[in-house]
């Protein structure tokens, strides 16, 4: 029977295959590529059986019993999968054989363009060598059918006797996602492996036992808070036994990584930019330059001993304490008390200015020292008395007495007239205030 046109190539695992031992099965799985041949000749394939040895009279490895068949393609589905007497494939009689015949969902398929890929996996059997991989090929160069002849190929695959191994220690989000080394803070992490050994153990970052026992997995329902690498153990036993008994380990490591982690301390040589929020629940010391071009919120107190700069908005909701100059270079701005209260500490401002379209209202006294003058460019408006020295001072409309101070006495507007439209002023010589003493001042 003439070679194959197609191209077929294989992957085991465990790579290469290891037959089970007594009372530890182990299962194989053989993956099958089929491809175009090189050159871009144009192949057509309407049928493809593969069959692996059921019984030890092949001479070498055997599945146990029938292995699981699979396509990777949704252009071929298997049509049966059963066991067979050599004689049917045109083998040496006495010998069974598992075989699966695969062929596309519809002849447009024929032309093989992409490569597909057939799997199939199970127990083999405790016997070690070869292990043949048949494969039946129904093809030809043209669309017609009719042309199409049987090809015939034979892989030989090697089974080792079995060897402690421990490998594929991965991480997923579940057990149905694929492989994943990021994972959110407190998002569950579910590990696995594969391995012949008979007791595993796996520890964290620390060196702290996470999980003991059989299992081939593990699940950390709260995940992990920061970046750690896992390191598992695998043994034939899970304890040292008798007097110089010696386990033999494997191991294997896995870093997976947080992208929000929580972390106890954190310590920056260079630049630390963050593109996004920056929370900080306990204390931020910065012994230098700190900028931030985003938000920067802190629940709890933030120490600066160097320069704090702001580009934008700087919102604290606890207390902002500054051991030293705070400097800022655009606005300030806060909806709550600013307070400047100690009696060695002064609060200078070049401009101050009231709320848009409010009074500036100042609820205290004002002292204005020494040397220091008081420049009103408009009305100065007084609800009350306008103090100088002690006395009030006079304003348009108040109502004052005139006494001379030479010539005691109360100056008066009396009811004599000098003329038609005149009166004559006195002074009230007893001394005491009259009725006609009262004057009001009028601005003009």
């Amino acid at each position: 029977m003439p070679d194959p046109l197609l191209s077929y190539r294989t992957a085991t695992r465990p790579a290469p295959l290891q037959a089970s031992s007594p009372g530890t099965p182990v299962k194989g799985t053989i993956n099958l590529a089929v491809t175009p041949p090189p050159g871009g000749q144009d192949v057509y394939c309407d049928q493809i059986k593969v069959a692996v040895p059921a019984n030890e009279q092949n001479g070498g490895a055997f599945f146990t019993e029938q292995p699981v068949f699979s396509t990777s393609s949704d252009k071929w589905v298997i049509t049966t999968f059963a066991q067979i007497a050599g004689q049917e494939l045109g083998l040496e009689a006495g010998t069974t054989w598992w075989r699966a015949i695969f062929h596309p969902v519809a002849e447009e398929y024929d032309l093989i363009r992409d490569p597909v890929a057939f799997g199939l996996s199970g127990t083999l059997s405790t016997s070690t060598g070869s292990l043949t991989y048949l494969i039946l090929e129904h093809s030809g160069t043209t669309t017609d059918r009719s042309s199409y002849t049987n090809k015939k190929a034979e892989l030989t695959l090697v089974v080792t006797e079995p060897v402690f191994y421990l490998q594929s220690f991965l991480a997923r989000g579940s057990e149905a996602t694929a492989p994943q080394t990021k994972f959110a803070g407190g998002s569950p992490v579910h590990l696995s492996w594969e391995s012949n050994g008979a007791f595993f153990r796996l520890y964290d970052g620390d060196g702290q036992i996470l999980h003991q026992g059989p299992e081939t997995f593990f699940t950390l329902e709260n995940g992990v808070s920061n970046d750690t690498t896992f390191t598992l153990e695998a043994s034939m036993s899970p304890e040292t036994q008798g007097n110089g008994f010696e386990p033999i380990y494997q191991y294997a490591t896995l870093t997976v990584t947080v992208t929000d982690p929580t972390l106890d301390r954190l310590t920056v040589s260079g630049l630390l930019s963050a593109r996004a929020g920056v929370e900080v629940a306990g204390t931020l010391s910065a012994n230098e330059d700190l900028t931030v071009s985003g938000l920067l919120s802190a629940r709890a107190r933030v120490e600066v001993a160097g320069t704090l700069s702001a580009n934008e908005d700087l919102t604290v909701s606890g207390a902002l304490s500054a051991n030293s100059d705070l400097t800022v270079v655009g606005d300030l701005n806060a909806h709550g008390n600013v307070s400047a209260v100690n009696d060695d500490k002064i609060f200078r401002i070049r401009e101050l200015r009231g709320p848009n379209g409010s009074h500036l209202s100042v609820n205290s006294s004002v002292d204005v020292l020494s040397g220091c003058d008081v420049s009103i460019h408009d009305a100065l408006r007084v609800s009350g008395h306008l103090e100088r020295g002690g006395s009030t001072v006079v304003a348009d409309g108040d109502r004052i007495g005139l006494n001379n101070t030479h010539y005691p006495g109360w100056l008066y507007a009396s009811a004599y007239h000098e003329d038609g439209d005149r009166r004559k002023p006195f002074v009230w010589d007893p001394g005491n205030r009259v009725v006609e003493s009262y004057w009001q001042v009028s601005r003009d």
